[in-house]
């Protein structure tokens, strides 16, 4: 076997035991309160050596972080490939803010993992960063948006969907509610209240991955 075969089959091993301990660390995550989990919980799920596990991560909160991260990043790109055909970036910006929150609303263990480490975790902000910022600066471009700064209007979407999340998973809102938090921040970024009111209310279709 040459080299470059068995660099192949090595780096092919690596990572399904790398995805072996982030699904197993989801299972423990779910089971458990967040602080309850331990290391030990996640190699016992896993059925693999601690030495293992420290060749992917350093501590509990490092396979944390990469389970919220490969969430978030499964849940971007089945937005990104649904959303690709909506020309208008109100319409891209409401459908991918619906999807997340009717998202948390169908698996709670998925939204409570988003909330608790959404705001430390940077993968999971470069995850979702990027397109926020790509679909502000269209409707800004196109005179859709009307925001004195990119920044503060990706805060103000980011932040308001966390707590959206959060509030959803704490049982304290109506079934459209993800519609109600897309039309408020459609109108605080400068559209019309009845066309983000027309906007919200599209038929929102599950995602590929979730059907």
């Amino acid at each position: 076997m040459d080299t470059s075969r068995r660099a192949h089959i090595g780096l092919a091993k690596r990572e399904r035991t790398r995805a072996k301990l982030l699904e197993a660390a989801y299972q423990v995550f779910a089971a458990k309160e967040l602080d309850a989990v331990t290391i030990d919980d996640i190699i016992s799920a896993a059925g693999v050596a601690r030495g293992t596990f420290y060749n992917y991560f350093e501590t509990r909160e490092d396979v944390l972080k990469a389970v919220v991260a490969s969430l978030a990043e499964a849940m971007n790109q089945a937005v990104w490939s649904e959303s690709t055909a909506i020309a208008d970036p109100a319409e891209r910006m409401a459908f991918a803010i619906r999807q997340f929150l009717h998202q948390a609303k169908r698996d709670a263990t998925w939204g409570w993992l988003i909330v608790r480490i959404g705001l430390v975790a940077a993968p999971l902000t470069a995850t979702i960063h990027q397109g926020v910022r790509s679909d502000l600066e269209a409707g800004i471009q196109q005179q859709r948006f009307q925001v004195d700064s990119v920044q503060a209007a990706i805060d103000l979407v980011m932040g308001t969907g966390l707590m959206a999340i959060r509030s959803i998973l704490e049982g304290q809102t109506p079934s459209d509610y993800p519609e109600q938090i897309a039309k408020l921040i459609l109108q605080t970024l400068g559209v019309a209240e009845p066309e983000a009111q027309a906007i919200v209310t599209q038929t929102l279709t599950p995602l590929k991955h979730d059907a």
